[in-house]
């Protein structure tokens, strides 16, 4: 009797490889003008910027690129009586690459930076400059698309065994892509001078929030961009010709994804392809980008493989291939509260009443430890009010203040460790906001976080994928090998290692005769140096 497989395809991003890298950065950071030289260095702290590495994939390796933020107080050289603890910010450049068989252009990778140690040096000679070397470590992992055909199940023969292993994946229900023009017109600050040239403009993209809808994923974002230029400044003020402004365009798009639906997971990419600048007038700048989006629909799904199978009575001949996925240790979400007071600044007028209140996230710093996600960040508000009477006339009526508050925000996943890889979305669910009642210079804000999370972990699998019935002249050679004077049994000492179905394979007998043998009541659970009957297969 032959075996027949019962098969299901799937579609995963299947796992080229993984690498974990270090290297050494090492730089000096510049005390900015304003600032008195440095009497002693009293801390450093470092960073690696993640929002900005440019990673490229080329064959066999990574090539990472990017800078670490440094932020550092140093007591001054200054007065008694003057402030004598300074603050100083900067970055340090570095480029690293990681070896990975088989990874090519086109592949996807995920790429997570961390700082491991910060020295400092103090260098007398030149008072101006905080040396530092900062040992960085980055994981890297290269996945491909592939569409697998996975065997879940096999029936044959009364006594063939099935070895399976449940795993959790996730399914790829499609993918899009779609090119979108961002173009718009920007003013300059009213403290910065006239625009003589544009020299140079940059732009990145900051994802604000992802729907995944029916056959579609819609995508909402800023365009932050960096703009250099040449000032037009009048005769009897400083000639500074460099200047440098900042602006911010907001955009909405679809990909279409057949088959997405709203309940599905979601993964978006924004890259800038081309941004161009050119000067409308003296004080605006039109602004036109081009913005390339790719989106991934993810559905997970629970799925026995069969890794192995043998037959007592039936020689077969079983082919495996090896597979590498990410298998899903868990998955939740948390929503917090984060409730804060502010005043508003004195240069501004009391609050007479609050249009509107809109809230958006700044990840800084995302860690698993034990069975949980901890995800902490900045929150970064922008309040719209309407002045009190008095101040509304002539004044301007409604007004404009900014404000910080930091958030911690974790969410339980049994089974995470530090070494599994995080996927994460924080979003704003609900902005309100109120004047106190007592005083109309201060107010309150609320805002309503969400975290979902999912922590996976690579593992390698040898999976069967094809079984057939040995040849004539391998069954007859097997068949030699039950002769009348086998011993009915043998006694086995478990050896470390051994599970019960490599004992059961080894000596070609099924899981069930051995259990039934030796009482045993936990099949998972057997233990170096025990003894177990191995009884002899009747055929």
């Amino acid at each position: 009797m032959g075996v027949r497989l019962d098969k299901q395809l799937v579609k995963v991003d299947q796992v080229v490889g993984e690498d974990k890298v270090q290297a050494i950065v090492e730089g000096s950071i510049m005390l900015p003008y304003g600032k008195p030289d440095i009497e002693k260095v009293l801390s450093v702290e470092a960073k690696v910027n993640t929002e900005n590495l440019d990673v490229n994939v080329i064959d066999d390796k990574v090539v990472i690129e990017g800078y670490v933020d440094v932020e550092a107080l140093y007591v001054g050289k200054v007065p008694a009586e003057s402030q004598p603890v300074h603050f100083v910010e900067g970055n340090v450049d570095f480029s690293v690459f990681a070896k990975i068989p088989g990874a090519r252009k086109n592949m996807d990778v995920k790429v997570k930076g961390r700082v491991e140690h910060v020295q400092f040096f103090q260098n007398n000679t030149r008072p101006r400059e905080i040396e530092v070397r900062i040992i960085v470590e980055f994981f890297v992992k290269v996945t491909k698309r592939v569409q697998l055909e996975i065997v879940v199940g096999a029936t044959g023969p009364a006594d063939l065994q099935v070895l399976k292993e449940s795993i959790r994946i996730d399914h790829v229900v499609g993918e899009g892509r779609a090119q979108k023009v961002v173009k718009s017109e920007v003013d300059v600050p009213p403290k910065k001078p006239d625009i003589l040239e544009i020299l140079k403009a940059e732009g990145k993209v900051r994802t604000t929030e992802t729907k995944a809808l029916d056959n579609k994923v819609v995508i909402e974002g800023v365009l932050e961009i960096d703009i250099l230029y040449v000032g037009d400044v009048r005769e009897g003020l400083p000639q500074q010709p460099v200047h440098f402004m900042e602006a911010e365009i907001p955009f909405t798009e679809f990909v279409e994804v057949p088959d997405c639906r709203h309940d599905m997971s979601k993964t978006v990419k924004v890259s800038v392809e081309h941004i161009r600048a050119r000067k409308k007038d003296e004080r605006s700048i039109t602004v036109e980008a081009v913005l390339d989006i790719k989106a991934k629909v993810l559905e997970p799904k629970t799925i026995e493989v069969v890794e192995d199978l043998f037959s007592p009575s039936q020689r077969l001949d079983v082919k495996k291939t090896k597979v590498k996925v990410d298998k899903v240790i868990g998955e939740g979400e948390n929503q917090i509260v984060v409730k804060e007071t502010f005043k508003v600044p004195v240069e501004k007028p009391p609050i007479e009443q609050i249009f509107k209140t809109e809230a958006r996230v700044k990840v800084t710093e995302t860690q698993i430890i034990e069975d949980k996600v901890v995800v902490e960040g900045v929150l970064k508000l922008e309040t719209l009010y309407v002045a009190e009477a008095p101040y509304c006339s002539p004044q301007q009526p409604v007004h404009f203040v900014e404000n910080e508050t930091p958030f911690t925000i974790f969410v339980e996943i049994p089974g995470a460790r530090e070494d599994m890889a995080l996927d994460y979305e924080v979003e704003v669910e609900h902005v309100s906001s109120k004047v106190d009642p007592n005083d109309s210079r201060r107010y309150e804000v609320r805002v309503v976080l969400k975290l979902v999370a999912k922590v996976t972990r690579m593992v390698q699998m040898d999976v069967v994928v094809d079984v057939e019935e040995a040849a004539e002249e391998e069954k007859k050679g097997e068949k030699k090998e039950y002769k009348d004077d086998k011993p009915y049994m043998t006694i086995y000492i478990v050896q470390k290692g051994d599970t019960l179905w490599k004992i059961a394979k080894r000596y070609n007998v099924t899981l069930d005769a051995i259990i039934k043998a030796n009482n045993i009541a936990n099949p998972d659970l057997i233990y170096p140096g025990q003894k177990l009957i191995i009884p002899r297969q009747m055929h």
